[in-house]
C-alpha cells in the first residue's frame, strides 16, 4: 500500500509536532516491517500569520522523521478541510496515482499515533473494499483513557448546546444525550462497524474514498469537515468502522472551551452542517 499523510499547522509549536512526527515516523516503519506499506509521504503545510524559516524547519523535521516530507510554507488559510485539500487534488491528480493501492491519512499536528497504528489501519482497509473512515481508539495526550471512543452520532441542537454551554452538561437529561452522542453505551474494547461521525484528529482511508467524497467542503472553514466527509462517505456506500486497536493520543479538541472566536466557527459550521445534511433539535 502507498500511504500519503497531510497535516496542516496553523500555530507552529515544533516541540508538539516532534512528539507527532517522530511516532508517526516509528509506526511508519511498523506497518513497513509488517508489509503493509510499501511507500510513504508526509505534506506539511503551514498556513499560520508568521513567517517560518523553512530552512531550520526542515532541518528539525529530517533529524526525527525518516521518511520523505514536502513542507510548503506560507500556504493560504482556506480552513482545514480547505488547505488539506491542496494535498488531495494534488494527489489525486497525479498520473501515477491509483486508488486501489493507495491511502490516504489526514492527520492533526496534536496527535501522537501508537507504533502499531497505521500497521493496523492499513491491514482494516485491505480486508474490505467498503471499508471508508479508520476510527482510532483516542486517549488524552498524557495517555488517560476517556468514556468514548472519540466519534460521534448524528448530533442535536439541543446536545451541542450543551457542548458550548458547559454547565448545561452536569444536568441528567443533557448528560444521558451527550452520553449516547459520543457513543459511550458501546463497549470500547470492542470493533464498531457503522460509525457515524469520526473524529477529525484522524482520518485514515483508502483511496478509493478520498475519490469518491473528493475530499472536503470547503465551506466549512473549522469544525463540522469532518462529520460531513463521514456522511458522504456513508452515501457513497461506505463503512466507517472504529477499531480499538488502532490508539492513538489527542492533545485538542472541545470548543466549548475555546475562545469565543473559535465558538462562533463552531456555531456557524453547526448550522452549515444542519442545512446540509438536516435538523435535528432534540434526540441524538
Amino acid at each position: 500500500m502507498n500511504l500519503v499523510i497531510s497535516i496542516v499547522i496553523y500555530h507552529w509549536n515544533f516541540e508538539e509536532l516532534q512528539d507527532c512526527l517522530q511516532a508517526l515516523s516509528e509506526s511508519l516503519d511498523e506497518a513497513q516491517q509488517g508489509g503493509l506499506l510499501k511507500s510513504g509521504q508526509l505534506h506539511l503545510l503551514y498556513n499560520g500569520p508568521l513567517s517560518l524559516n523553512v530552512q531550520e524547519a526542515e532541518f528539525n523535521i529530517a533529524s526525527l522523521f525518516a521518511w520523505p516530507f514536502i513542507l510548503q510554507s506560507s500556504v493560504p488559510n482556506n480552513g482545514y478541510g480547505g488547505t488539506n485539500n491542496l494535498v488531495l487534488k494534488a494527489v489525486m491528480a497525479n498520473e501515477q496515482w491509483t486508488p486501489e493501492n493507495s491511502s490516504i491519512l489526514v492527520l492533526n499536528p496534536d496527535v501522537r499515533v501508537d507504533k502499531s497504528a497505521i500497521c493496523r489501519s492499513l491491514q482494516r482497509l485491505s480486508e474490505n473494499q467498503s471499508y471508508g473512515l479508520i476510527c482510532p481508539k483516542i486517549h488524552e495526550w498524557d495517555g488517560r483513557a476517556t468514556a468514548s471512543p472519540g466519534h460521534k452520532r448524528y448530533p442535536s441542537v439541543a446536545v451541542l448546546g450543551a457542548r458550548l454551554l458547559q454547565p448545561l452538561k452536569k444536568l441528567s437529561v443533557f448528560r444521558s444525550l451527550n452520553r449516547r452522542y459520543e457513543y459511550q453505551d458501546i463497549d470500547l474494547e470492542s470493533e464498531y462497524l457503522g460509525v457515524v461521525l469520526c473524529s477529525g484528529c484522524f482520518l485514515m482511508a483508502s483511496g478509493r474514498f478520498w475519490q469518491e467524497t473528493g475530499g472536503f467542503d470547503e465551506c466549512y472553514f473549522m469544525y463540522f469537515e469532518d462529520f460531513d466527509l463521514s456522511l458522504r462517505g456513508t452515501a457513497a456506500g461506505m463503512i466507517n468502522v472504529y477499531d480499538p486497536e488502532v490508539v492513538v493520543y489527542h492533545a485538542g479538541g472541545g470548543a466549548g472551551k475555546k475562545s469565543w472566536q473559535h465558538q462562533w466557527w463552531f456555531i456557524r459550521s453547526a448550522v452549515k452542517f444542519f442545512g446540509h445534511h438536516g435538523w435535528r433539535w432534540w434526540q441524538v
